[in-house]
């Protein structure tokens, strides 16, 4: 199997990680396609042969991506990031054609299938803005997320389509699972202690120095009774660090660091990203959101905030923050009956099972090993 995962940012990445190690585990030969050589050496560093490929560039204006801002900005880089996709392809051919592709919200395995033939399965979360008809969110549509996901897969198979909350499809190539998460966020020791935990990243313009200046503000004014240890990529912490103070961290974002000390708070704090919310869940903790501006970080705000799984506003201000900290406990309720009743199977099950259903997989013909 080839497997494309979008390497903005490190959600998807993660996703795709577990999916591919448990699939390795049931025999199968798995091979990565993503883009930027952080994540290229991530996957290689769990032992699967990955490769570089081409990610254009398609930003919204408005609520919409235009053809011209797509063709502006992509005229330059066209030409290599063809080059780099025609290599890829040579790669996939000379080291086995695979029986499927996978992909995660990438333009590449999609390509790669219809040049081979092969059957083309999307494991994500972004796919329910393709398939269901999801309302707007303030001045946020998911319109720009459509046309994203129909230039880069004109068509599928199949989709497997994660949510952190029940939604509905009736068409048939469509299945609904619950979030793909680590056996580590499912294995964590969970307790309560008077402390938060926050993560803010940057998305372009966007950083996180304004959300963790009025945090720790709020926390040092506000509430000297709980710690708060807030994380941030290792680029952006020297700027953070004038921050800290007596019970306030300012840390480099290390994930098992990060995943121990949610385990082990009451409550927390982040943009609104669909990963970090559906392991908090899983740990069975609240979280107050401040959502990035796009329709995907609004609308998972909107239904966490709908669902009293938590709480988010536009920005930290002190009168939202000691609300979400004064309902924790009751929030923190809703968490776990939610997780319970809804997120408990392991959709790596559901996803592995369906391919080994194909008739290629049935036959067993598994890919030469890699080069």
């Amino acid at each position: 199997m080839v497997i494309g995962v979008n390497g903005i940012g490190m959600g998807h990445s993660v996703r795709q990680s577990v999916i591919a190690q448990h699939l390795r585990d049931r025999g199968h030969q798995v091979r990565i396609v993503t883009n930027g050589t952080a994540r290229v050496e991530y996957f290689r560093d769990l032992g699967f042969p990955a490769w570089d490929g081409w990610m254009p560039t398609l930003l919204a204006s408005g609520d919409r991506i235009r053809a011209s801002d797509a063709v502006r900005a992509n005229i330059c880089q066209a030409p290599a990031g063809i080059t780099k996709h025609l290599r890829l392809r040579r790669i996939v051919r000379d080291t086995g054609v695979p029986d499927v592709f996978i992909t995660d919200y990438e333009p590449n395995t999609p390509r790669l299938a219809y040049h081979f033939g092969r059957p083309l399965i999307s494991v994500d979360q972004q796919s329910k803005y393709r398939h269901l008809d999801l309302p707007a969110v303030g001045r946020y549509a998911r319109t720009a997320d459509e046309q994203r996901l129909r230039c880069f897969a004109p068509r599928v198979d199949r989709s497997f389509i994660c949510s952190f909350v029940p939604l509905q499809a009736n068409d048939q190539k469509l299945e609904l699972i619950a979030p793909v998460v680590p056996d580590v966020v499912r294995s964590a020791s969970v307790t309560t202690e008077p402390l938060a935990t926050a993560y803010f990243s940057r998305y372009f313009d966007h950083g996180p120095e304004e959300p963790v200046r009025a945090l720790a503000e709020v926390f040092r004014e506000h509430v000297p009774d709980r710690a708060l240890r807030i994380y941030a990529q290792a680029a952006e912490t020297s700027n953070l660090r004038r921050y800290a103070g007596d019970r306030i961290e300012i840390c480099a974002f290390d994930r098992e660091a990060f995943i121990a000390d949610m385990a082990r708070s009451e409550a927390v704090f982040s943009n609104a990203g669909f990963n970090l919310i559906s392991e908090a869940f899983i740990l069975g903790k609240p979280v107050h959101l401040i959502p990035l501006p796009t329709y995907d970080q609004h609308w998972c705000a909107k239904v966490v905030h709908e669902a009293e799984l938590g709480t988010s506003a536009p920005r930290i201000t002190p009168e939202a923050v000691l609300d979400f900290l004064i309902r924790s406990r009751e929030l923190r309720s809703n968490v776990v009956r939610h997780r319970d009743e809804h997120l408990l199977a392991d959709p790596r099950e559901l996803v592995a099972s369906y391919l080994e259903s194909l008739p290629a997989a049935r036959q067993r013909t598994l890919i030469p090993s890699a080069r």
